[in-house]
This record gives C-alpha cells, sequence and structure tokens, in this order.
C-alpha cells in the first residue's frame, strides 16, 4: 500500500512539474526595440578640417533639410569641456538671430500596435544662450509626439525621450516617419545624436 502512494505521489509530482516546465517555455518573449536607421544621427559625417572651436562649422548637414542659420560644427573645450581634444561634433540649430532647424524623413512607416520611442541629446554651449527647443516625431508631415524637456546646463548634454504609441488603428498608418528639431526664441541648441526605436506592443 505504501509503496502504491509512493508511486501516485512521484508521478502526480513529476506530472506537475512537466506542466509548469511547458508554462515557462511557452511564456511569450518580451518584445526589444528595434533601431530604426537616421542617416548621420551623430552629425559627424561631415569631416571638418578647421581646429574645434567656435568659428569650426559648415551650412548644410548631410541626410537632413536644415533651416536657417542650421550648420555642423566642431566644438571645443570652450564650449563642451568634456569635449575631446579631436573636437566634439553637434548640430548647432539657431543664433542671437534666427531660430534654426534640422528634418529628416526616414525609411520606416507607420505601423499599428507599435511604441516608437526617440531620443534626442540636447547640449548648450558654454559659451552661447540656451533657449530652448522642440523636437517632434512625425508621419506624413503630421506631428504625433513631441517634447522640450530637456535643460542642459551650459557645456552639458541632456537626452530626452519622446515616446508614440501608434494603438491599433492609427491614423498615420503606413505614413513615413519624420524626425524634425528647432530651436526656440535667440539662443541656439545643439544636437550631439538622434536615437530611433520601433516596439511591437500587444494588441
Amino acid at each position: 500500500m505504501k509503496h502504491t502512494f509512493s508511486m501516485t505521489r512521484n508521478l502526480v509530482v513529476a506530472v506537475l512539474a512537466s506542466a509548469g516546465a511547458t508554462l515557462f517555455l511557452a511564456a511569450p518573449a518580451e518584445a526589444q526595440p528595434v533601431p530604426i536607421t537616421i542617416l548621420n544621427h551623430s552629425f559627424d559625417m561631415d569631416v571638418l578640417s578647421c581646429g574645434p572651436g567656435s568659428n569650426c562649422n559648415q551650412y548644410g548637414i548631410t541626410g537632413w533639410t536644415v533651416g536657417p542659420a542650421t550648420y555642423v560644427a566642431k566644438f571645443s573645450t570652450t564650449q563642451y569641456p568634456s569635449a575631446p581634444s579631436t573636437g566634439l561634433y553637434v548640430a548647432a540649430i539657431g543664433n542671437s538671430s534666427v531660430t534654426g532647424s534640422i528634418f529628416q524623413t526616414v525609411g520606416a512607416t507607420v505601423q499599428a500596435n507599435t511604441t516608437y520611442t526617440l531620443s534626442v541629446t540636447v547640449g548648450a554651449r558654454a559659451d552661447e544662450v540656451f533657449t530652448g527647443y522642440v523636437a517632434s516625431l512625425a508621419a506624413g508631415n503630421a506631428v504625433v509626439a513631441s517634447g522640450n524637456k530637456a535643460t542642459p546646463v551650459g557645456g552639458n548634454f541632456v537626452t530626452e525621450t519622446i515616446t508614440y504609441e501608434s494603438g491599433a488603428t492609427p491614423a498615420q498608418l503606413g505614413q513615413p516617419l519624420q524626425i524634425l528639431i528647432t530651436s526656440k526664441g535667440t539662443g541656439q541648441v545643439n544636437i550631439e545624436d538622434v536615437v530611433l526605436t520601433q516596439t511591437p506592443t500587444a494588441p
């Protein structure tokens, strides 16, 4: 009798263990962010031969449509104390007279049930007034998410993350994704890096 009970108990334990293993294996894997390609996302494709500093710049930025007073710059430790000796490349947007902008349409379109995350590394020069910016994620020329909360202290960078959840029936379904960053006021904003990812979400 004891032998039969022991065999039954062992069988129950084995069945439960097997069921637990099956449930564990069947658990869906968490979706991982997938990078979306941004041409010249760190603004270093335009190689400048001049020495780093406030005068080392060039109007226009490869991969980006630029507005007034917008250029690629190679700054020194005068602008950013932590800059390498070879210089720090940024998009310099706006000045004391006019606002500027950078704009790019990427090679991805809005999909349903997807979270899009735009990360923008925003800098304030140590030798220039910082008066703010607006970073926007758009689709088909319609802004779907924007932010302007980063407030870097002079000579430093802060990264802002902007999120857009498309939902099941997005109005911009199939429209190309676009990135627009503009300066505000009569100062300058520097952008060191721009990253965009997409993550599938449950319907």
